[in-house]
C-alpha cells in the first residue's frame, strides 16, 4: 500500500471533493480518481459514496480514514526519528498535559530543552487524564503530565511536586466580596459541574463523606475551559483545581478554595517497557531538572 495513495485518500476526505483534492495534490482529477478506485479494489470494499454534488464516507471508509491517518503519522514520526545525524538531534516529543498551572513549568522546560536541541519539536495535547492515558496506551502520545490520582500500574511515573488547590468557580454576583472560602456543606448545597473522571469523582465523594448521588450535578466535563462558559451562563458552579481557572480567568467569575483545604499534585507518566525515540528519552530523563519532583 503506497503512502502517497493514503495521502491522496486523506486529502479527498478532508476536502470533500475530488477536484479540490486533485488541485491541492498537484495531480489530475482522473489520476486521483483512479488512485481511489485502485485502493478500493485492493481493499475489496467501497470507501466513498459519490454523487453529482457531494462525496461521503462509507462505514468502511470512515474506519480506513482513521487507520490511514495513523499510518501517515507513524511514517512521519519514523522519518523524524531516523533523521538524527551525528550530534544534531531531530524529532518530535508528543506530550499530553492536563489543564493546570503545570503548563507554566512545561513551557519553561521546552525553552530550556530547545536551547540545547533546537531541531526537536513538541506536539502538545490538552485533555483530561482519562483521554491522555488512553493516548499514551495507544502510542499516540509519548508521555503525559497528569493530576493525581492515577490508578494504573502500567506506567512508569515521576511524581511532580506542583500542588493545586481544589475549590469552586462561581459567578461574582452569587457571592459576597468578603467570602474567601467555601465549606463542604456549602458546596454540597450548590448545583455543580464536576469532572467526568470516575476516579476523581470517587475521591471527591470521599472528601465530602457523601455518595456521588448526593451532589446536585447539572453537567460533567472533560475540559474546564469549556465548563467555565457554563458557569458564566448560570448552569452551575465548577468544582476544579485552581490552575484550571487561572489558566483562563474570566472577570465575572471567582475561584473560592475549599475549607478544610484539599490539594493534589501532578505526575509524569509513560508506558512501561516502551522504548521511545532519542529526543523523548532525553526529555524524560531530564524531567527532574525541569520540574520540582517529590523525593
Amino acid at each position: 500500500m503506497d503512502l502517497r495513495v493514503l495521502m491522496s485518500f486523506v486529502s479527498v476526505c478532508r476536502l470533500g471533493n475530488i477536484t479540490r483534492a486533485a488541485e491541492a495534490l498537484y495531480i489530475s482529477q482522473p489520476a486521483l480518481t483512479r488512485q481511489i478506485q485502485e485502493l478500493e479494489q485492493e481493499l475489496g470494499c467501497k470507501l466513498l459514496v459519490r454523487s453529482t454534488r457531494s462525496l461521503s464516507l462509507t462505514e468502511n471508509g470512515y474506519l480506513f480514514l482513521l487507520r490511514a491517518q495513523e499510518i501517515l503519522d507513524l511514517a512521519k514520526q519514523a522519518k523524524a526519528e531516523l533523521s538524527e545525524n551525528g550530534d544534531v538531534l531531530h524529532g518530535v516529543v508528543r506530550v499530553g498535559i492536563v489543564e493546570s498551572r503545570i503548563m507554566d513549568y512545561f513551557a519553561d522546560a521546552v525553552v530550556q530543552f530547545n536551547q540545547r536541541y533546537p531541531h526537536v519539536q513538541f506536539e502538545v495535547y490538552s485533555a483530561d487524564g482519562d483521554d491522555l492515558k488512553r493516548y499514551v496506551d495507544e502510542n499516540k502520545l509519548d508521555m503525559a503530565i497528569l493530576i493525581e490520582p492515577v490508578e494504573s500500574a502500567k506506567y512508569t511515573k515521576i511524581p511532580i511536586d506542583v500542588i493545586e488547590k481544589w475549590g469552586l468557580v462561581v459567578r461574582n454576583e452569587e457571592m459576597p466580596i468578603k467570602k474567601k472560602t467555601l465549606s463542604y456543606e456549602e458546596i454540597i448545597e450548590r448545583t455543580l459541574i464536576l469532572p467526568r473522571r470516575y476516579i476523581v469523582l470517587s475521591e471527591i465523594s470521599s472528601w465530602f463523606k457523601v455518595p456521588e448521588s448526593r451532589f446536585k450535578v447539572s453537567a460533567y466535563h472533560n475540559l474546564a475551559s469549556n465548563a467555565l462558559t457554563m458557569v458564566e451562563k448560570g448552569i452551575g458552579s465548577l468544582l476544579c483545581i485552581e490552575g484550571s481557572f487561572t489558566n483562563r480567568p474570566k472577570p465575572n467569575l471567582r475561584f473560592l478554595p475549599i475549607t478544610p483545604e484539599r490539594t493534589t499534585s501532578h505526575v509524569a507518566v509513560r508506558k512501561k517497557n516502551r522504548k521511545l525515540s532519542k529526543p523523548c528519552e532525553i526529555f524524560w530523563s531530564d524531567i527532574e531538572q525541569y520540574f520540582p519532583v517529590q523525593k
